[in-house]
């Protein structure tokens, strides 16, 4: 049987990532509903600082030692037990390090509750560690079929721990205890299903492998840092209940917008390490942010119109302070949205240090910019991430995917025209319509029942009716992506996906 052409392989993979993403997420809000009933906005905010380990783990550990096994050309089994060596070693190393600092470095800063946590995620590192070499196994041979299982597996293992601890009284701990649980489910997972080497350490491996893997491993430490060190900072700086209100704004206005980004994340790197040349990579990264785009900014808006209704609703109403944060940031998901991939870009052409330099660039300057702010609340703090997200999209374009890649600014925005213009159109008719039925009294179900579906309604005809060609696209991924019997009865999707598979 013929090896899948790299297109081929593509769409198996979205098939297969978007499918779990999809039962991902669902049980992921499930247990986030819950876990907001059950546990105080103030636990919320000590959790997110432990939780900001557990990111690191898989960035040092899997970029570090295993991400090179992903994008060498070639590769020999001593690569993989190279990997497999010094990737242990260092999760335990990092484990025992952060139990070691937890109380001396987070007790003063955040107070005895938080450096406890710390010293129970701990372990994350040397969990991490076990999967790594193991899932760049399955990513080097676009296998994402088994990696998608084993994401909803881990997922639901964590989920429904975090959920039974939680009910039983134990607050952050419960938070912290799930995230363990889903990292140690997901590497046993991984390890069963590609078999790691036995670690062992080959010197002239170990330099191939770290010229590579420590550039992306830290351009990695400080993409984490970006996206988690405002936590860390408002909860040294205005405390626990502040950091929990500021966490669930933030996840509501860009973190969600990421989990649907992880499906071109999970893809990214391994796709676009198998391309052939600049122009096809640049062709795919173009073609993955126009549709990213197309689908994750009409979510996003219709969230910061709906957001006074959604949120106390569904989360209850001590997390209502988060409403006016969570709007705001819904501009800085969009601008997340965009930049996704932007990494992957870097590292499949070999340039980590160039990565490397242009993150811990952004992430001095937000750091900063984060502890100036801070002090005027959290709505100035919002404003001024977003403006922060602005910034680094300029730079990300006119800094490094530019002059590396030949991705430019005007290329940018001609891709997301279609998804501004439909978003416009959707503000435009649920704006009005959400204060209406605000006065009215409507029950909450409906009100976001009828927002939803108008904002649908003029999103879509506002692209249908300007960027055709954008909405058969689109339409002519999802014949390609979604299972055959999902699209093979209308007769109008049949002929758009065999239009766009001729123009392809």
């Amino acid at each position: 049987m013929p090896e899948p052409t790299l297109k081929e392989a593509t769409i198996t993979g979205v098939r297969w990532v978007v499918l779990a993403r999809v039962i991902s997420e669902v049980l992921a809000f499930a247990g986030v509903v819950v876990l907001a009933r059950l546990v105080p906005p103030d636990a919320f905010g000590r959790a997110a600082v432990a939780l900001i380990l557990v990111p690191l783990a898989t960035i040092l550990t899997f970029e570090g030692f295993a991400a090179a096994l992903v994008q060498r050309a070639s590769l020999h089994e001593r690569h993989r037990e190279t990997a497999m060596c010094t990737s242990l070693v260092a999760g335990a190393l990092l484990s025992a390090l952060t139990w070691l600092l937890a109380r001396p470095v987070c007790g003063p800063l955040f107070g005895s509750s938080t450096a406890a946590l710390v010293e129970l995620v701990s372990p994350v590192f040397v969990l991490a560690s076990a999967g790594a070499v193991s899932r760049a196994s399955l990513w080097r041979v676009l296998d994402f079929r088994r990696t998608g299982v084993v994401d909803v597996a881990a997922l639901f293992a964590g989920t429904a721990t975090a959920v039974g601890l939680a009910v039983g009284g134990l607050d952050a701990a419960a938070i912290v205890g799930g995230a363990l649980t889903q990292t140690a489910v997901c590497s046993g997972l991984l390890v069963i299903l590609a078999r790691p080497p036995r670690p062992r350490w080959h010197a002239r491996e170990q330099r191939e492998i770290t010229a590579f893997g420590l550039p992306a491993s830290f351009a990695g430490l400080v993409g984490v840092l970006f996206t988690n060190v405002d936590y860390a900072i408002v909860a040294a700086r205005a405390g626990a209940l502040q950091a929990g209100l500021y966490w669930r704004g933030w996840q509501l206005g860009v973190g969600y917008q990421e989990k649907i980004s992880r499906v071109m994340m999970q893809l990214a790197f391994p796709v676009y390490s198998r391309t052939t040349d600049a122009a096809q990579l640049r062709a795919m990264h173009e073609r993955a942010t126009r549709v990213h785009a197309v689908v994750v900014f009409p979510l996003l808006a219709m969230l910061a119109v709906s957001a006074p209704v959604l949120v106390p609703t569904v989360f209850g109403p001590a997390w209502t302070p988060a409403v006016g944060p969570a709007q705001i940031l819904c501009l800085a998901g969009m601008i997340a949205a965009i930049l996704t991939g932007y990494p992957q870009v870097m590292l499949a052409i070999g340039r980590p240090r160039a990565l490397l330099t242009f993150n811990a660039t952004v992430v001095v300057l937000y750091a900063i910019l984060v502890t100036v702010s801070i002090s005027s609340g959290l709505i100035v703090l919002s404003f001024a991430v977003v403006g922060a997200y602005v910034c680094v999209l300029f730079g990300a374009y006119l800094v490094l995917l530019g002059p590396h890649a030949g991705m430019t600014l005007r290329g940018l925005a001609r891709e997301i025209a279609p998804a501004v213009a439909g978003c416009v159109a959707l503000v435009v008719v649920c704006a009005p319509l959400s204060h209406l039925l605000q006065r009215a009294g409507a029950p909450a179900l409906v009100t976001l029942a009828m927002l939803g579906t108008s904002g649908a309604c003029a999103y879509i005809a506002t692209v249908r009716a300007l960027f055709r060609p954008v909405y058969l696209d689109v339409l002519g991924l999802a014949a390609h992506v979604l299972p055959q019997r999902l699209v093979s009865r209308p007769r109008p999707l049949r002929r758009v996906g065999r239009a766009v598979r001729s123009r392809a």
